[in-house]
């Protein structure tokens, strides 16, 4: 029994957990070897000046670590669009249970749904690459995390790197191999 209630609270503390979450999508048709040289955009969005310099400058020094080029006139542009928002916490709920007393053997059918501002707030950096001639969005990556991470003054800029390399991790320009799964 301790065996069991040990297990379902390393699950529980394991499913609360909070992870970030990389999503992604880039153009397949898209030869990604002729973009060599970009040109970062201004962040435009509601952050410090320190929070967008710190997002600038790990940005910058991961895209020059890949070997690419910052150029005025780029083959790719570089937007950086930063959000705060706030997602529900909970979802409505379908229970079955099955449950007996002596010989007696009953079942029940429960649900419910949430009522009230029971939210979670998340913070995502979505990057875009989009062509420096025709202007069409070719990758795109979108990191979330949940905003309390960034509590912690000394930890952001280390955590903006983090979510940097996290979303670069999946750009194929980068990583070839990504094209063949």
């Amino acid at each position: 029994m301790k065996t069991l209630v040990a297990f379902l609270v390393l699950v529980f503390a394991l499913q609360s957990c909070s992870t970030t979450n990389v999503m992604y999508d880039y153009d397949e048709k898209v030869n990604f070897e002729k973009y060599t040289t970009y040109h970062l955009f201004e962040i435009e969005e509601a952050l410090s000046d320190i929070d967008k310099d710190q997002i600038e400058g790990h940005l910058n020094d991961t895209l020059q670590a890949y070997g690419v080029e910052e150029k005025l006139i780029p083959s790719f542009e570089v937007i950086v669009v930063p959000e705060f928002y706030q997602v529900m916490k909970n979802s409505p709920n379908v229970n079955i249970g099955i449950g007996g007393f002596g010989r007696s053997v009953g079942g029940g059918v429960s649900g419910s749904v949430p009522v009230g501002g029971n939210t979670k707030d998340k913070f995502s950096l979505t990057i875009e690459f989009v062509d420096g001639l025709t202007k069409s969005l070719f990758w795109q990556a979108v990191v979330e995390i949940p905003s309390s991470k960034l509590n912690d003054p000394k930890k952001k800029s280390q955590i903006y790197a983090q979510m940097i390399s996290d979303a670069l991790k999946k750009y194929p320009g980068f990583h070839p191999a990504l094209l063949e799964d």
